[in-house]
């Protein structure tokens, strides 16, 4: 997310590197976990009003009527979609039928001709050193699989838990379902960071059993919609910062946080992210300010505390 992660807790994870010799019998489990996995997941196109392709990403079927899981930034640029199915059929996105704004996931519609096999949800949190699965399509090279390990859970702003894994996910990958040794999806691969190797981010499949479909939208009213009201709402404005800020883009991203204060004066990471921007930026005076408001609106706010000590150390105060 930016040079040093120093407000998360850092687990002792070198006992990590002793996870990685996998026993022979795990190890051989692997191709019927892809087997049972790479056939229920899609890749995703995306166009603007022009028919211009605007993006691409992954995601999998959640029931065997057609419902696709997705991330939501993959979709919210689109004026229309269309799903690729692992035999090379191609659906167009009919519906958005349920959405959580804050994890970035969504669940759309497609017209299938046949029923398909959706992936099952798991709903226990892995352990920290769980080998895992992502079958995704990064840079367009469909039905990708890279394995790794769960290397830490952690807590992002906004986002709440995540799980950081060291299987690799490249542009393209957003969506991908990571899956464990049983073949359940335990979360849905979102965002990687850019200035480090195997830094890359799951969101937990907990978000996705919540979510409620409804009679749902077509794919440009809910995107008109999204334009009007999501990315003017205090919580948009503070999602458009956090990707700034996760591509270090600090004062792109201290507009966007500022902006989402002035929808919600009391809105506490807000005053945190511009706490990590300033700190970045080398302006600890502003820095320490900033990690004081998110004090005062969440007194119990452990990261900022701790934030707000490392920066008065950096004025030798």
């Amino acid at each position: 997310m930016m040079k040093n992660l120093k407000y998360f807790s850092m687990p002792a994870d070198l006992f990590l590197l002793l996870y990685a010799f996998l026993a022979p019998a795990q190890a051989q489990e692997l191709p019927q976990i892809v087997k049972k996995v790479a056939p229920s997941t899609v890749i995703i196109f995306t166009y603007d009003k022009n028919g211009k392709t605007v993006g691409q990403g992954s995601g999998f079927f959640i029931s065997s009527d057609g419902d696709i899981i997705t991330n939501r930034h993959v979709l919210a640029d689109a004026h229309r979609a269309e799903v690729k199915t692992v035999d090379g059929k191609i659906y167009p996105v009919s519906l958005i039928v349920a959405e959580d704004k804050n994890a970035d996931i969504v669940r759309a519609s497609i017209r299938i001709s046949n029923p398909v096999t959706p992936l099952s949800l798991g709903t226990s949190i892995p352990e920290v050193g769980e080998k895992i699965l992502v079958v995704g399509n990064p840079l367009g090279l469909e039905q990708s699989v890279s394995d790794g390990i769960v290397s830490a859970i952690r807590e992002f702003p906004e986002f709440g838990r995540v799980y950081q894994i060291t299987a690799p996910i490249s542009p393209g990958s957003s969506g991908s379902p990571m899956v464990n040794m049983k073949g359940e999806v335990i979360g849905v691969a979102t965002f990687q960071l850019l200035e480090g190797q195997n830094l890359n981010f799951v969101i937990p499949s907990e978000h996705i059993i919540k979510l409620k479909p409804t009679k749902g939208k077509s794919l440009e009213e809910w995107a008109m919609a999204d334009e009007g009201e999501w990315l003017t709402s205090a919580v948009g404005l503070f999602y458009m910062g956090f990707i700034f800020l996760l591509g270090d883009e600090y004062e792109k991203a201290l507009t966007y946080f500022q902006l989402s204060l002035q929808k919600n004066p009391n809105y506490g990471d807000a005053y945190f992210c511009i706490g990590l921007c300033n700190e970045e930026l080398g302006r600890y005076t502003e820095a320490i300010e900033a990690y004081k408001q998110a004090i005062r609106i969440k007194p119990d706010y452990a990261e900022a505390h701790f934030n707000l000590g490392v920066t008065y150390g950096k004025l030798g105060r």
